[in-house]
């Protein structure tokens, strides 16, 4: 199990990501960026450890995100 000085680490990095990319393909202000991302299932999921989302890379939670803005739901 990773700590929680690592996996807030992580998580950040992911989120700092995902974060500018929400602003940069979809158009999104930063407000919009941040409550987007925070509020989706998809953080969510990758928040809870024993998912083990947060070893994976920005961009590859990024594409669950997308998926789920788009279908209104996150999706496996």
């Amino acid at each position: 199990m990773i700590n929680e000085k690592n996996f807030q680490f992580l998580l950040e990095a992911i989120s700092t990501d995902i974060i500018g990319w929400l602003i940069r393909d979809k158009g999104l202000s930063i407000n919009e960026a941040v409550s987007a991302w925070y509020n989706s299932e998809t953080f969510g999921k990758v928040s809870e450890p024993a998912t083990g989302m947060y070893i994976e890379s920005p961009a590859y939670n990024y594409e669950f995100l997308k998926r789920e803005l788009l279908t209104g739901r996150f999706h496996t």
